[in-house]
This record gives structure tokens, sequence and C-alpha cells, in this order.
């Protein structure tokens, strides 16, 4: 005889306690070879029958059968209501076998610990021989405890003092379980038998109902229900006009707290603005079933102010009112015409006058006028906005006519600016025909700066900027904004901010006076461009740390300038900065500028297209700007000077800009970038505005760090500029160069040296002049045929006289690749040997 003894572990599988309609078949199938009346025979011992025991002990139970002739060892399986048992570390089966005399006995035990009310249930054992199934008796395992809920008391909205029924029920075993209410955690009933109907005469209040389960084995508590009482719903918030249409709104609202009841209605009160003082306007209801909360207004007249409130009702009533908003129904169009139209000539001018229609006819807000002029076979129509001060216009009939001060002055009149601006302007208007316009320098959008020609009161001529409306249809708004520009610029007086010239009016096509800002001339263009031409131009050139740090100071001085005259830029960048011909940077473009005239913010009114990478992350969120936005701009445009022309945050698009910032990422440190400068522009950045610097703080920083750094000394600091000769205007004057030219010769030929320089200002370098070991001159070559007998030649390569005049040193520039040379016309670096 011999024994085997195995043990089954395995993660535990929860399973429903249920049972299946039909046999389990496992996957394993003992192969035991049994005559069918052998079959027919087999059975399992009988059972313990039932086991009932309390909850946390440990249950055991097991079954055995009887097989002759067993040539393969077969397997019992488990099943508890119906599903296979799976063993776990609470479930242990202990397979045992022994062999006697040609018959194999096979016992299962299964072990419980500690037993839990979801371990009661129906077990059997069962073996599979072929395709027969031997089961066992069942074996019933009761698990005593504490109750357990199978319906427990559930929350009610009830009606203030009217009758309500709850309803608790639990089962044991062990039975019977008695029933006790509590009422706010106290005793409120006696002990009645599960289940229990619970009547409540009514409550005036929120109160909370739960239920006890009692048997032998102890308490156990149901959940608690809210009973709540009915009130009257909270007032409706969020109330909009999402939709304005000539003769009816479109409301939309968030409600209130529904106050225990359904919303069923809600109630909108309208009622037209009142356009007299004293006078009273009738209100008018609209109920309207909801959901959704959202209802049109019909039956409204055009281009007309309404108050409008909103309530809300359930079976109780009413919410009180919501606060009252006002909306405005869209224009429709004006019922008649202008009246009292006159036309008067006075010599060289056609003057129309007329009267505005009735107010209650125009049915809207009258945007302007389409004056129409025919004279001979020709038809003018022009678009006037309504924002004129008279109902006037002017034509001017000969337009070879030079304009005089009062044609100025009464254009502006047309243009329809406000009395402040008008007054701003009056004294920098300059007459047209002192202007001459050339080439564009470049177009936006909405529009164009062109090279001009100034003609001042000596009869010298300046070479200027003309800023101009690039379209011949504009709004009332967009002109005004143009010209608030030049106000910006007309009382600014420093080397760093951009200066106005004056502000010129040009009849366009439509004779519609078309505003033009003058400015001064600029000879290198924007910073931006610049220093994108330094990196990625036809001869790129490398700006030292030096140089960087002077726009920097630059800019920080006419930002400091600006602030301390209570100025907000709003679009501070490098391509706003413009470049003077000594290589100053001047701060420009003032189109989002605003004036603080109260405390020390601004906040944007409407939605306008604004530079997002510029932007401090507490504008993006808030639209309110302060100085210290200003300086959050002011450390992107050092970053953009220090990366010579990057553009901030590459790969990151607009959208994704504010959540970038908000997770505390900043622009990371440019590779060649000073530690003590990066420090600098990321006090910018920091998120608190009150704990960024000021501008005169930026600016004195930048300028201790400039004092740091040694002067430009080697050969890779100097950029070589090839200055052209300036050209010659018609009348004999002298023009600026547009732009720095780069050299970029690859060779120098011995032509070329003959026909060269004559003779050449010879610039002292930044070397120590103590350095002997690498003297070096900025030769500034001429091309002036006067001077072309006064001196030999010197050949290329060769050393020869030449006529020198030491110069103080300039801005610093890189040198060119070897082996260059300069145009005619232009700078040359000489090594002293």
């Amino acid at each position: 005889m011999s024994f085997h003894f195995r043990s089954q572990h395995s993660r535990r599988q929860f399973h429903r306690p249920t049972r299946t309609s039909g046999p389990v078949i496992p996957d394993r199938v003992s192969r035991v070879y049994l005559s069918q009346d052998q079959l027919k025979e087999l059975h399992f011992k009988p059972t313990i029958g039932s086991i009932q025991l309390s909850e946390g002990h440990e249950a055991k139970f097991n079954c055995s059968i009887d097989i002759p002739d067993a040539r393969v060892e077969p397997t019992i399986t488990w099943v508890k209501n119906g599903l296979d048992l799976a063993p776990n570390g609470q479930v242990l089966i202990n397979d045992l076998q022994t062999d006697t005399d040609g018959v194999t006995t096979l016992l299962s035990a299964v072990s419980i610990n500690p037993v839990q009310r979801v371990d009661a249930g129906d077990y059997r054992c069962r073996l599979t021989i072929s395709t027969t199934v031997v089961e066992s008796q069942p074996i019933i395992v009761e698990v005593d405890g504490l109750p357990t809920f199978i319906h427990q008391p559930e929350d009610r909205n009830i009606t203030r003092d009217t009758p309500f029924t709850l309803s608790c029920e639990a089962v044991g075993p062990p039975d019977p379980v008695q029933i006790r209410w509590l009422r706010d955690g106290l005793p409120d009933s006696d002990y009645h038998k599960s289940p229990s109907s619970y009547s409540v005469p009514g409550v005036d209040k929120y109160t909370q109902f739960s239920c006890e389960a009692h048997n032998q084995k102890g308490v156990a508590t149901s959940r608690e229900a809210n009973i709540n009482i009915k009130v009257l719903p909270s007032p409706v918030s969020n109330v909009n006009v999402v939709k304005s249409q000539s003769n009816k709104l479109t409301l939309s609202w968030s409600p209130g707290h529904d106050g225990f009841s359904p919303l069923t209605k809600c109630h909108i009160r309208v009622k037209e603005v009142s356009r007299r003082k004293g006078e009273v306007m009738t209100t008018r209801f609209i109920n309207v079933t909801v959901p959704p909360f959202q209802s049109e207004i019909p039956g409204l007249q055009s281009m007309t102010s309404y108050n409008m409130s909103v309530s809300c009702s359930n079976e109780v009533g009413a919410s009180p009112i919501s606060m009252w908003i006002q909306g405005n129904t869209t224009e429709g169009v004006p019922s008649v015409y202008p009246r009292n139209v006159t036309v008067q000539l006075n010599e060289s001018w056609l003057v129309i006058r007329w009267k505005p229609p009735p107010d209650d006819k125009i049915n809207g807000i009258l945007s302007g006028y389409d004056v129409i002029v025919r004279y001979g076979t020709q038809e003018k129509k022009v678009s006037l906005s309504n924002n004129m001060h008279t109902n006037i216009y002017v034509i001017l009939l000969n337009t070879h006519l030079k304009n005089t001060l009062g044609w100025v002055l009464s254009a502006v009149v047309n243009l329809g600016v406000s009395d402040e601006l008008q007054a701003k302007l009056q004294d920098v208007m300059v007459m047209r025909s002192l202007l001459s316009i050339g080439k564009v320098l470049g177009e936006g959008e909405f529009g164009s700066v062109m090279e001009g020609r100034l003609r001042q009161p000596d009869g010298t001529s300046e070479k200027v900027a003309v800023k101009t409306m690039k379209l011949d249809s504009f709004s009332q708004r967009e002109i005004e904004e143009f010209l608030n520009e030049a106000a910006c610029m007309k009382d600014f007086n420093h080397p760093n901010v951009i200066s106005l010239l004056g502000v010129c009016l040009e009849v366009g096509s439509g004779h519609f006076p078309k505003p033009m800002v003058i400015l001064p001339f600029m000879k290198y263009g924007d910073l931006h461009s610049f220093l994108l031409r330094s990196r990625l131009g036809e001869s790129p050139m490398f700006l030292p740390t030096q140089t960087l740090l002077k726009f920097m100071v630059d800019i920080a001085l006419g930002m400091e300038y600006l602030s301390g005259r209570n100025f907000l830029h709003r679009d501070l960048a490098a391509r706003n900065c413009m470049l003077r011909d000594d290589m100053t940077v001047c701060v420009a473009d003032f189109g989002l500028s605003k004036k603080i005239y109260s405390g020390d913010y601004y906040r944007q009114g409407r939605i306008a297209k604004m530079p997002v990478k510029w932007i401090a992350v507490e504008s993006l969120a808030d639209r309110v700007f302060t100085v210290k936005s200003d300086v959050w701009a002011f450390g992107i445009t050092m970053w953009e000077i220090a990366t010579r022309g990057m553009t901030p945050y590459p790969g990151i698009p607009n959208h994704e800009i504010y959540d970038y910032l908000v997770e505390g990422h900043r622009l990371k440190q440019p590779a060649d970038c000073l530690d003590e400068l990066y420090e600098i522009m990321y006090s910018c950045w920091r998120a608190d505005p009150l704990d960024r610097p000021i501008f005169t703080q930026l600016r004195k920083m930048l300028e201790k760090l400039t004092e740091k750094l040694p002067e430009s000394s080697s050969k890779d600091d100097i950029i070589y500029i090839n200055t052209s000769f300036p050209e010659e205007d018609p009348d004999g004057e002298t023009l600026p160069v547009e732009r720095p030219v780069f050299s970029s010769s690859p060779s120098c030929s011995h032509r070329a040296a003959e026909n060269a320089v004559i003779t050449a200002d010879i610039h002292g370098s930044l070397e120590d002049e103590d350095d002997d070991d690498d003297d070096r001159y900025v030769v500034v070559i001429s091309s002036d045929p006067s001077l072309r007998s006064s001196a030999p030649v010197v050949p290329a390569g060769d050393s020869g006289t030449v006529h020198v005049e030491v110069l103080p040193p300039a801005v610093a520039f890189t040198a060119p690749p070897a082996g260059q040379c300069p145009s005619s016309q232009g700078t040359w670096l000489l090594q002293s040997g």
C-alpha cells in the first residue's frame, strides 16, 4: 500500500454564489478503465451534510470515493453553488490517495480560514471518468454573523410636514432579526421583526433616519437616509445674450439649486431701457418650459436696448429674480434718408451739408453716410463715418492746388477723430506739398512704410520714413488708432525713443483724406531684421557680447523713459526697435501703447491680435497690462538679441504658450549667453509681477555687466562693414546710406588695386595701446577724384605711404574671412608689421 499527498495553491477567483443548470466538466479528465457496470456502481461516500459555524472561525469538510483498477491518477474537483472552487490564501484544498489490493481511495479536504458570510453555500465533490460525472452529496455551509441588509432606507425630498414611509430589511443567519429605527442618530421606535416599514407623520427641517438590525451575534446599522425639505429654487446665474438679431434676442442662463424639487418653468422679464429720464417702461413676461435653459425673446424693436432678468419655479414656487442684464437688438435699415442736403461752391471747394434722420427712424446706430457726387460724366461715391463732429464733406476740386492749412484742419475734422486727439495733432500737421513719397520700404497686413523727403522751411530736405494705412477702405476706429500712435510719440524727447516729425493727410482715390505719419529715417531698419542678417544673411557677421549688451542698454533706457512718463508699450519686441545711423537702438511702434491715467494697470477692453509670445503670463490670462508686463516683454527682447533674431519658444504653437508658462517653463539660456546676462533676462519672467525688476534696475544691471567685460580686442570681435559713399540727391544734398553692406569679395585682383583708393583715413583699433604685438587699423577708403593725384596707390599686399588720421574707436564689428577685399568705396583693415 502506498500513500500520496498533494496540496493545491493558486490565486483566488471571486464568483457570485449561483447555481448552474448542468454539471461543470473540468478541463482535465481522468483516464480510468472501468466497465459500464463498474461506472454505475461508483459513488462518493456520505458527507457531513451540513456545517453551521460563526463568522471568523475555520470551516473543514471533505469527501472520498473508492475506484477499482485506477491506472492513471484521477482528480477530484470541488464546486460551490455550481461553480468551480479555486484555492487561494483563504481556501486550501488537500488531496490524499491510497492504493490497497487494486482499489484506489481518493480523499479531498477543504479548509476555509477564516470563514466569512460570503463563504456560505452548497459545496460538492466531482469526479469525471470518461464521459461519466460522479458527484457527491451536498455539504451545506451556514455562516452565522451580524445581520446583513438587503434593503436600506433611501433619501427622500418631501414637502414640509407631509407624512412619508421608510423601509428596512436585514437577514441572518442567525435568525430572527429585529429592526429598530433611529432619527438623527437617536432611537425613535421599538423593535420590529425584519422587514420593517416606518411611517413618519412629517418633518419641518432636514432630518436623517437609519435602522439597526439585531440578532444573536450583535447589531448592524444601515446607511443614513437624508430627508430634505422642498424649498424655493436658488436664483439663476450666468444670464447672457447669446445671439442678437434685429427683432429678437436669444437668452441663456444657468439654473440655481432646484430646492429639492425639479424645475418645471422659467420666467423671463423684459423691459425696454428708458430713453428719457422719468419715462416708465412696460415689463413683459415670458414663461418657458425647461430644460433647455435658453429661450428666444421675439417681437422686439431693432437697435433697441432691453433689460432682462430670469427666475425659475418648482412645485413650491419661483426663485428670486436674477440680476438685470442689458441686451441690444441689431440694427435694421433706416426708414428715411438724410434731411436738408445743401451744396455750396466756394472757389476751389465744394461743401456738402446735411442733417441726420430722426433717431426713431434710424432703426439702429447710424454708422455713416454714402456721399455720391456726379460731375460731368463721372460719378464718385465716398463712404463717411458718422463720428464726424459736423455732417459736412469737403471736396478739393483742383487737386493740383497746394493744400492750405485750412484744408488740412478741415480734413482732420472730417476724419471724425475725438476732440482730444484733434488737439494733440493740430500742432504737428504738415502740408502735403512739403512731403514727397519714394519707394516702399516695408509692408504689413494693414499698412506700409515708404521712403520720403520732407522739405524744411529753410529749403533743405530730410530723408524720412512715411507710415500710412495700406487700404483705401478703413473704419473710423482704425483711423483713430492709427493717429493715436502718432499722438503717443508727439511729446517724446529721448535718444532711445523714436520721435514724431509730423502728420500729413493725402486725398485718396475717393477724395477722402488718408492720414500719414512722418518718422525719422532709420538707416539700418528694425533690430530684428538686422540680427537675422548678421546670422543668416549672404555675408554673416559675428556680433560680440559688448555690442549686444549695448543694444539691450539702449532699449532699457528708452523703456525707462516711457515707464517714467506712465506709458505702457504693450508690444515691445526686437521688430519694434529701430537702429539709427550710429547703431543706437530706438524703441518704436506705439500702435498698442496706452497712457495710464489712474492706477498702474491697463485692461485690454476688446479682443485684438496680440503678440502672444511676448506677452506676460498674467496678461494672457486676464488681459491686464502693467509696467511689469512690459518688463516681461523686455526679457523676451533680450533673448531675441542674445540669439541674434531667433523666434521665442521655437516649436511651441501660440495656443499652447499659456499652459507652457503656467507649468513653470521659460525660454532656455542661449548657447553663448553669459550666465549673469541670462539671470537678468530670467528675472523679467518671474511669475509674480511684483518680483520683477523695474527698467531702472535692469538698465543699471546691464550697464554694470558691460563694465565688467573687457573691451573688444581680438580679431573675432571686429565687424567689417563696407560703408559706401553717401548718395547724392538731385538737390545736391547728401543722403545717408540705407543699410550696412558687408564685403564678401572672394579675392582682390591687380586691377582692383590699381583702381582702388588714393587716400585712407586710418582709425585706431580697439587694441590696448601698450600691445605692440598686433597693431591694427581700420582704413576708410575714399574715391574722391580730387584726391587721386595726391598720394601713390597702395598695391595689394605691399606697404606704402598713406595719409593717416587717427580717430576715436567706434562700435566693434566682426572681421571678414581671410582673403576678402572691399569695394573701391568701403572700409579696410590693415595689419601693421
